[in-house]
């Protein structure tokens, strides 16, 4: 019988806790923060302590760039409900799901219309 590989985990001891303090600051708590992004408990306590998976690692980066663009110009509780909202600017989908697709740059440029006032 096969054996299993373990999942890969990338080592970030500096990068990985710095994007988790900017991220949580639109949650609650880490609680919140793990039922929001669908992930369990166990991976913001890796992240606090710089270690992620690929798949989280790029999560974390997307996730960390949009709370940085929101802040500032939604108040940070409305944060949480701007990522799971379906959003016009695209295409009724929610930021968050994007987010998981790895489709960034989308929801970076409907944070910009956004701000600009644009209706979609």
């Amino acid at each position: 019988m096969a054996k299993r590989r373990k999942p890969h985990r990338v080592q970030e001891p500096v990068a990985a806790p710095f994007r988790y303090r900017s991220a949580r600051r639109a949650f609650d708590s880490d609680a919140d923060m793990a039922q929001t992004l669908g992930v369990h408990r166990s991976n913001i306590t890796r992240w606090k302590q710089g270690e992620t998976s690929p798949e989280n690692a790029e999560l974390l980066v997307a996730l960390d760039v949009v709370v940085t663009l929101l802040t500032g110009f939604l108040e940070p509780e409305s944060i949480p409900d701007w990522l799971r909202g379906f959003n016009a600017h695209l295409g009724h989908r929610q930021p968050l799901e994007m987010l998981r697709q790895g489709r960034l740059s989308e929801v970076i440029a409907a944070i910009e219309r956004e701000k600009q006032g644009a209706f979609a």
